[in-house]
């Protein structure tokens, strides 16, 4: 039995059965944890959903930022979309069991010693910390979608405090989890810079802020295409920009052994 960590699949379906071939993929004994961003420009979208779906026993995801994009046009009704795979996901006759299916997965997955997270791990949150608000975060997006949604999108707050109000806590915790990047020194969040390294010198990789002692976790993420596989101490970057004509990324949890297509 083996656990692989798969990186933006992005509606890339062809290339997902190809890596599945390549790693050789049993669904009765294997598990897969995919990096979140399971839709969106491949082309194959609706495809992507309904093979996880369909073996969501031994397959389990975290929420990328264009998962929950979808959802956000989906509970608020915006059915009408330019988005030509979220509109195909839309008009499926199965949509809604997909989108309630697709909206009761997670913000992380642990595996072991490993926590898989779609941007990354903010580093001035301790695991434990973190871990509750996620499931809370989680859980009020869950009880009342359309509330939550309503209020999701924005770049404020740009830093963490325990005085904020209920959905703003919210929102920064899906911005540090699926859109997180670059951090000034002082725990602030720029959501602006996407390239492998900052234009702006007081920003810095948020892995980068990780505690040089003590930290134990071993933080498996995807969202950052321009950063590539990437492996340090405490991280692996499994998005290498297939949707983008790169390669499609598993990393076999128990030995870090990389596969790629």
């Amino acid at each position: 039995m083996a656990t692989y960590a798969i990186g933006d699949v992005q509606g890339c379906f062809d290339p997902l059965m190809k890596l599945l071939k390549v790693i050789g993929f049993n669904p009765g004994e294997d598990r897969l944890v995919f990096c979140g961003d399971l839709v969106n420009r491949g082309g194959q979208s609706l495809d992507v959903l309904r093979w996880v779906y369909a073996h969501q026993n031994s397959c389990l995801t975290v929420l990328g930022n264009h998962d929950l994009s979808l959802l956000s046009k989906y509970y608020l009704k915006k059915f009408r979309t330019k988005n030509t795979e979220f509109q195909a996901i839309f008009n499926a006759p199965d949509v809604s069991l997909l989108m309630n299916w697709l909206l009761h997965q997670p913000l992380y997955i642990q595996h072991q010693g490993s926590l898989i997270i779609h941007a990354g791990f903010y580093p001035w949150w301790r695991i434990k910390q973190f871990k509750q608000l996620a499931t809370t975060t989680e859980k009020t997006m869950q009880e009342d979608p359309p509330r939550f949604f309503k209020t999701m999108y924005g770049n404020t707050p740009k830093k963490w405090s325990e005085d904020l109000e209920p959905h703003l806590k919210c929102r920064f915790v899906i911005n540090a989890s699926t859109r997180m990047r670059f951090v000034k020194k002082d725990g602030s969040l720029n959501l602006n810079q996407n390239g492998r390294q900052s234009t702006i010198k007081s920003l810095q990789p948020w892995f980068n802020h990780l505690p040089q002692k003590g930290f134990k976790k071993h933080i498996v993420f995807g969202h950052w295409s321009a950063l590539g596989l990437f492996q340090d101490k405490n991280v692996t970057c499994l998005d290498t920009g297939k949707v983008w004509g790169g390669q499609l990324t598993a990393l076999r949890l128990d030995d870090q052994q990389i596969f790629q297509v």
